[in-house]
């Protein structure tokens, strides 16, 4: 088994770190993460320029404050549910004060995407984002841990290329891209494991 998925379950994350510690260092290393998708879902409600920064801030202040207090409970709402409410909140007290400056703007100024965050679906798309955002960052890290053509292999492999291809591509045997390929695959999973114990406190595949 790989050591790296054997000391998960043990080791003390970077949620639990924040919690328990104010130092800087450790809440810079947990917006760099959380930053992208708090950012993401805001841009999906609307909001753009100062007014994503002023709401991205009060969030932010909001997460601070929140995690001295906050304690997870498996029976009822995990990390990542109790961080979309806050985001779906702060979302929700910016549209309802720009509301009538909103309906004002030209209709070529409005998003046509842009998002209500009083439906209660919003909450299916925050989460589907954050699952998103927790496999993505997991893909950026594997780019720092394999070298070659392995990377590329996987890469390939997602976008649906066949293995017969892939290895015509990168001048590789056939066997050589499932090797690769798996090798990745596998290393993805522990990452992804990995950022959920650093970002939830969970380790689960659920």
């Amino acid at each position: 088994m790989d050591r790296i998925t054997d000391i998960l379950p043990t080791r003390v994350s970077l949620l639990q770190q924040a919690q328990s510690s104010r130092e800087s260092a450790v809440w810079d290393e947990l917006l760099l993460y959380y930053k992208p998708f708090i950012t993401k879902i805001l841009v999906r409600t609307g909001l753009r320029g100062s007014d994503l920064e002023d709401v991205r801030q009060q969030i932010f202040l909001k997460l601070w404050n929140g995690l001295k207090t906050y304690k997870r409970d498996e029976k009822r709402a995990r990390f990542r549910n109790w961080l979309s409410t806050l985001i779906r909140n702060a979302a929700i007290d910016w549209y309802n004060a720009n509301r009538h400056d909103r309906q004002k703007l030209p209709i070529d100024e409005l998003g046509v995407n842009d998002l209500d965050p009083h439906l209660p679906e919003v909450e299916c798309v925050i989460e589907k984002e954050w699952q998103r955002h927790i496999v993505e960052t997991a893909m950026e890290q594997l780019k720092s841990v394999f070298s070659g053509k392995a990377f590329e292999v996987f890469a390939y492999s997602l976008q649906g290329v066949s293995s017969d291809e892939i290895a015509r591509r990168l001048g590789i045997r056939k066997e050589s891209v499932y090797v690769l390929k798996t090798r990745v695959k596998q290393r993805l999973h522990v990452e992804i494991r990995r950022l959920r114990l650093e970002l939830e406190g969970e380790c689960g595949d659920e």
